[in-house]
C-alpha cells in the first residue's frame, strides 16, 4: 500500500475564501488596479506595522521589483547567501547586475557572515540580501547596521517567513524593503503571488509605477517612468485578506507542532533539531541537521519511502554557485553554506500533520540513527 503524502504545503482555503474570490469576481473588475487590491496592501501593512505594502504577481517579482526600487542595474553587485534560493539571484542576473554569493556565519545558521560579507564588498555593490529560510531567523540588527554606514540597500527575501521575528522584529521590515511570496506553500497563499513591504512613501510610490508600466500611483498615464507588468489579479489579492485573517492562528498551530516535533529530537544523537538563535520561527518547516551529509541523505530517504517529504531532497538543495544558472558567475567557496546545504532535511509540521504522522517521523528518525 502506497503510503499517504505529507508535504510542507497545506493550502487552508474553506468557504470564506471561496465567497471573497467570487466576489471579487461578479465585481467585474478583476484587474490589478481593482479597489480590492489597495484594500489588500492597507491590511497588509496593517498587520506587519509599516507605512506600505505593494502586491505584486510573484515572490520572485518582489524581489525583481526591489532591485528596480533600489537603482540596482548593470555592473552593479548584489549580495546574496550562498544559501538562499535560486529564486533570490535569478532576479539579480535580470536587472543586469553580478551576485555576489556570501558564506553563512557557520554551518548551523541562515545568518550572513558579517567579516565575510566585509570582504566581498567593493565599490559595486549596491545591495544585500537577507534570506530566512524555511521561515528560521536569519540576520538581524549587526546586518541592517552594517547597511546603513555603507549606504546599502538591505532587501529582506522573507518569502518563507511570515509571522517570524529576529529579536522582536518580524521579518521583512527590518530592512529598506521586505519581499515576500504568497505562493501554493506559504502561510499565506494566493496560489501565486507576493508583496513588498517598506516604510519609504517614495519607494512605496516607485514599487507602484514598476509593477504597472510605469503609471504614477497618483494616476496618469502609463510610460511615465520605466516599468513592468507584476500586478496582482483583484482576486488574488481578495483571496490573501482572507488568508492574511488567519496568519496568526496558522502561525500558531505550525509552531506547537514544530516545538514538540523539536522537542522529541532533542537528545537524539546523529541529528539535531536546526537551532534558533535570537528569534522565534513561524512553523514552514520543522529543520533537522545531520551530522554529515550520508546521515541526512538516508534519513531523507527513509522519511520519503514513508511518505514525508523533505525539501532539501525534493530540491537538491546546494550553494547557488553550484546550479547551471550561475555557472558563468564568479564565486568562491562558502564552506560553510555547503556544510549547511548537505545535512539539512526538513519535516513537515503545518495543520494536517496529524499526531500519528509526528510520531512516525520521530520513530523514522530514530530507527536511522540507532536511537
Amino acid at each position: 500500500m502506497t503510503p499517504k503524502t505529507v508535504d510542507t504545503a497545506h493550502p487552508l482555503l474553506d468557504e470564506t475564501d471561496t465567497a471573497e474570490v467570487l466576489a471579487a469576481l461578479s465585481s467585474g473588475d478583476l484587474s490589478g488596479t481593482a479597489p480590492v487590491v489597495a484594500v489588500y496592501e492597507r491590511a497588509l501593512a496593517d498587520r506587519f506595522g509599516v507605512h506600505r505594502a505593494v502586491a505584486c504577481s510573484s515572490g520572485t517579482a518582489a524581489v525583481h521589483l526591489s532591485l528596480l526600487a533600489a537603482d540596482v542595474g548593470a555592473g552593479d553587485e548584489v549580495i546574496v547567501p550562498a544559501t538562499a534560493p535560486v529564486m533570490t539571484a535569478m532576479p539579480v542576473l535580470a536587472v543586469g547586475a553580478r551576485p555576489i554569493f556570501a558564506d553563512v556565519t557557520d554551518s548551523a545558521s541562515f545568518a550572513l557572515s558579517l567579516s565575510d560579507v566585509r570582504g566581498r564588498l567593493t565599490s559595486r555593490t549596491r545591495a544585500i540580501v537577507s534570506v530566512a529560510m524555511w521561515g528560521y531567523p536569519a540576520d538581524g540588527e549587526a546586518l541592517a547596521a552594517l547597511c546603513t554606514r555603507r549606504g546599502l540597500t538591505l532587501i529582506e527575501d522573507a518569502a518563507q517567513a511570515h509571522g517570524t521575528r529576529t529579536g522582536s522584529r518580524l521579518v521583512g521590515t527590518r530592512g529598506h524593503l521586505g519581499a515576500f511570496s504568497t505562493h501554493l506553500r506559504k502561510l499565506i497563499t494566493t496560489g501565486e503571488g507576493g508583496f513588498l513591504l517598506t516604510d519609504d512613501e517614495t519607494t512605496a510610490d516607485r514599487l507602484v509605477a514598476l509593477r504597472n508600466a510605469g503609471k504614477a500611483a497618483t494616476g496618469g498615464q502609463f510610460g511615465r517612468s520605466f516599468g513592468l507588468n507584476f500586478k496582482l489579479p483583484a482576486m488574488s489579492a481578495a483571496l490573501g485578506l482572507r488568508q492574511l485573517a488567519r496568519l496568526d492562528q496558522r502561525v500558531t498551530a505550525r509552531r506547537t507542532i514544530r516545538d514538540r516535533l523539536a522537542a522529541a529530537l532533542e537528545s537524539m544523537d546523529g541529528v539535531k533539531p536546526f537551532p534558533v538563535r535570537d528569534g522565534t520561527p513561524n512553523g514552514y518547516a520543522t529543520l533537522l541537521l545531520a551530522d554529515d551529509a550520508h546521515l541526512a541523505v538516508v534519513l531523507a530517504e527513509e522519511l520519503a519511502q514513508a511518505g514525508f517529504v523533505s525539501d532539501p531532497r525534493r530540491y537538491g538543495y546546494r550553494p547557488l554557485y553550484d546550479y547551471d544558472a550561475f555557472a558563468d558567475v564568479p564565486a568562491d567557496a562558502c564552506p560553510n553554506a555547503a556544510q549547511l546545504c548537505s545535512r539539512l532535511v526538513s519535516l513537515p509540521c503545518h495543520e494536517g500533520v496529524t499526531p500519528a504522522d509526528e510520531q512516525r517521523m520521530i520513530d523514522i528518525a530514530r530507527q536511522v540513527v540507532g536511537a
